[in-house]
């Protein structure tokens, strides 16, 4: 176990340098255990209800992946106090910006339909599914567009303001596209539920490559 005062620079140099050192590991090993702590606590707290088991260990590996790409290299710090300090910052971050994700693509379709909206999103699509870059959907073309809109704009506020109309209008719409939904059948249903999970994670992956 690594004492709160003893510097821990040499130890973070190996991390760096050798990861396969026994040094390079210990150091590893605490953080791996501090992160996946801290990201369960974390949810427990603030998003019980948002985040599941699979979503927490992806945040885990996520918050790794950023320590190891870039993050720990920034890190001025001398003790181990000061790097998990460091670490929970980026734990806590990371949590809230995946909680929020979710819930924006949760709520995206919000409003008095949220419900049904959330039915459709319910399930995970199939790896053959993510694969297709544009699935087939059976919604009209103007529909499809319209859904593609809203889901990149994140809200129906934004994409009200960017197509100059009322948030009313937008909700509006909505129901239309909504009752056009209810009427498929489940088969098409399905695939329109595939469709919008495609979407949603391809609008997400632009923002998070759109610079800052």
């Amino acid at each position: 176990m690594l004492e709160q005062a003893t510097t821990i620079r040499p130890q973070l140099e190996q991390l760096l340098a050798n990861r396969h050192s026994p040094e390079a590991r210990a150091l590893y090993m605490t953080l791996a255990s501090y992160i996946h702590k801290r990201v369960a606590r974390t949810t427990r707290i603030r998003y019980p209800d948002v985040l599941t088991h699979a979503d927490q260990e992806e945040i885990v590996g996520d918050v790794l992946l950023q320590l190891m790409s870039g993050a720990l290299a920034r890190f001025r710090g001398h003790t181990i106090g000061e790097l998990l300090a460091f670490v929970r910052m980026i734990c806590d971050r990371t949590v809230g910006h995946t909680a929020r994700r979710h819930i924006r693509e949760r709520d995206t379709l919000s409003g008095h339909t949220r419900e049904e909206i959330m039915a459709w999103t319910s399930q995970s699509p199939r790896p053959d599914q993510v694969i297709r870059l544009v699935p087939e959907v059976p919604l009209s073309e103007a529909d499809a567009a319209y859904l593609q809109a809203l889901l990149e704009a994140g809200s129906q506020a934004t994409l009200a303001r960017r197509q100059g109309v009322s948030r009313a209008a937008v909700t509006q719409r909505l129901h239309r596209i909504r009752d056009r939904i209810a009427s498929m059948s489940p088969k098409a249903q399905q695939s329109t539920r595939d469709w919008v999970h495609a979407v949603a994670m391809r609008a997400e992956h632009t923002k998070a490559i759109e610079p800052a």
